[in-house]
């Protein structure tokens, strides 16, 4: 059980973006026969802030970003004009 604990462990090391069921799939392919909860229980704890922010994922993908909503407008005579708006970005960050 002590080389299964450390091949978890390393998987999930090596693989930071694996989550348990993947590591658990990829030791059912090996042969183990260990719960997926187990593998969660062994994985190791990821640090915080390690990952990508808002910041980076929105400057890495401002080309593709855009926007759009529908507005309900009031009219003078209490009536809805229903309105369309989009807006986008032409790349320069």
């Amino acid at each position: 059980m002590a080389e299964v604990r450390s091949l978890i462990r390393r998987m999930s090391v090596e693989n930071s973006l694996w989550g348990a069921p993947r590591i658990h799939g990829e030791l059912l392919k090996l042969g183990s026969e260990v719960a997926q909860s187990t593998v969660a229980k062994y994985m190791a704890k990821r640090q915080p802030g390690s990952g990508q922010t808002w910041k980076t994922f929105l400057h890495n993908h401002v080309t593709g970003i855009g926007a759009m909503d529908f507005l309900v407008v009031p009219t003078i005579n209490f009536g809805c004009c229903l309105s369309w708006s989009s807006c986008g970005t032409n790349g320069d960050a």
